[in-house]
């Protein structure tokens, strides 16, 4: 009977481990409405910018027509153009983080969300747009309180880039398939499902 309990209390562990549970502060559900976003600037590839005034790191980014978002932090953008164009193999791939956009008069607000094992967090982003193919950075933070992961109470975070520059866009052929975002079958996050 004792073996029987541990294997029980195993499954239970294990179960849990393979559950998302929605941030705190999650409050973009992905609506999978067409957001118009295309005529405002150009979403057929991804762009590029540097996160920070001291940072070596860069961020890729993308936009999908229905309100997702996706985002990868790397210092070497050759390693990333795969995963943005066809989703490729590599467990690197695997690390960017998906979430989604709202369109406020010329800025572009974003939430994505950070998950490592049962933490969760959400992370805001906000780009201005100063063209068809311009984008700036202007906030990156997350809200500490409302972290699971301890690391992220720390992130980088800034309310007002003191440093920004402007992205560069990459045009794709196509795109990484949307079905790739690990939370598109959770209901916090899609509620259409």
């Amino acid at each position: 009977m004792r073996k029987f309990y541990f294997t029980i209390c195993i499954f239970i562990i294990g179960l849990s481990a393979c559950v998302t549970v929605k941030p705190k502060d999650f409050t973009y559900p992905y609506t999978k409405e067409y957001t118009g976003l295309d005529t405002l600037i150009n979403i057929n590839g991804y762009y590029v910018t540097e996160r920070e005034c001291d940072s070596t790191f860069f961020s890729v980014f993308m936009f999908y027509p229905d309100g997702l978002f996706t985002i990868a932090t790397a210092n070497n953008i050759s390693d990333l153009t795969d995963c943005f164009e066809n989703g490729g193999k590599s467990n690197f791939c695997q690390y960017a983080s998906w979430g989604t956009y709202r369109v406020t008069g010329d800025t572009i607000k974003t939430q994505t969300i950070r998950q490592e094992g049962m933490g969760i967090c959400t992370v805001f982003r906000d780009y201005e747009i100063k063209g068809a193919e311009i984008l700036i950075n202007i906030s990156d933070y997350v809200y500490p309180h409302n972290t699971n992961l301890g690391y992220m109470k720390d992130y980088p975070s800034f309310q007002k880039n003191k440093c920004a520059k402007a992205a560069v866009f990459y045009p794709l052929a196509k795109k990484r398939n949307s079905e790739d975002c690990s939370f598109i079958t959770k209901k916090w996050f899609n509620p259409n499902k």
